[in-house]
């Protein structure tokens, strides 16, 4: 190993390593490119929509050709768009698309908060929100029950949506062909006769509107899910009562449905869904 040595003002000599791994400095470089890269999105504000390389340039005290570089990446991903004749650029819808993403999600969250909070209060179980992307559903609200025995929250964690109460009801309620994309590419390891029980569980849960069983993720737990809308009637969403076995019998199961349907009905509500598009969705 090469080393450097170096003094201070103390006279004490010390040695600093020049040897760092090529792959540490790669991930570096990688890592400065994608800040520089944020940093020019950043640049754009409704007073400065569209600029060419020499005003971002300065904006960035960068190079000419590393903020050209920066710009043909965002470009080809749709996160810049370019003026064909001024050749300026400009916000691309790329980011409308994610913004769009996370808006929905953090309104669903602010609006079901109280109402989800309540539910907690009145079923004193584990109430749930969770939000379906691709193939699998991630846990955005996990209240927990006041009760001496609980169920561990899931707050944060992500699973297969296949494997979940909560991801089965909000598959019920996609398109069709959404439904096939999700179950055949939930996970290869699914047989032909598991994807037939799980059309078969699809059709009843769009029959009853909610869907109820022991939760695959929790042994010992009875799930009772319904699905949220939002204001265009899709269901990206579904919230759900999370309850030890032994505190079930059929009359609490029908009080935890009507409860977990009327819950995602005024959510829904809140969130601009008029009943009459539903039809539209399924």
């Amino acid at each position: 190993m090469s080393s450097i040595t170096t003094s201070n003002t103390s006279g004490k000599r010390s040695t600093a390593s020049t040897d760092e791994p090529a792959e540490s400095k790669k991930e570096g470089t990688r890592l400065s490119s994608v800040a520089a890269a944020i940093r020019l999105l950043k640049v754009f504000n409704e007073e400065n929509a569209e600029l060419g390389i020499s005003t971002l340039s300065r904006q960035l005290k960068a190079s000419k050709s590393t903020v050209h570089r920066l710009a043909s990446t965002l470009l080809a991903e749709g996160l810049l768009e370019q003026d064909p004749v001024t050749e300026r650029y400009r916000l691309g819808l790329g980011l409308f698309s994610l913004g769009a993403l996370v808006r929905q999600r953090l309104s669903v969250t602010g609006v079901a908060k109280d109402l989800l909070t309540d539910l907690r209060d009145e079923v004193r179980e584990n109430v749930e929100l969770a939000v379906l992307k691709g193939h699998s559903i991630t846990y955005i609200y996990d209240f927990e029950s006041p009760e001496a025995v609980r169920l561990r929250p899931r707050l944060g964690l992500s699973t297969l949506a296949v494997d979940s109460t909560l991801g089965m009801v909000m598959i019920a309620f996609q398109s069709e062909e959404n439904i096939k994309d999700i179950l055949n590419g939930a996970d290869p390891r699914l047989s032909a006769a598991r994807r037939k029980e799980l059309y078969k569980e699809i059709e009843q849960i769009r029959l009853d509107g909610f869907a109820a069983e022991e939760e695959n993720a929790k042994m010992g737990a009875i799930c009772v899910s319904a699905p949220v809308r939002n204001a265009n009637g899709s269901v990206t969403s579904a919230i759900g009562v999370t309850v030890p076995d032994q505190r079930v019998d059929a009359d609490r199961m029908k009080l935890l449905a009507r409860r977990v349907v009327e819950t995602a009905q005024a959510i829904s509500l809140r969130l601009g869904f008029i009943p009459e598009q539903a039809d539209l969705h399924t």
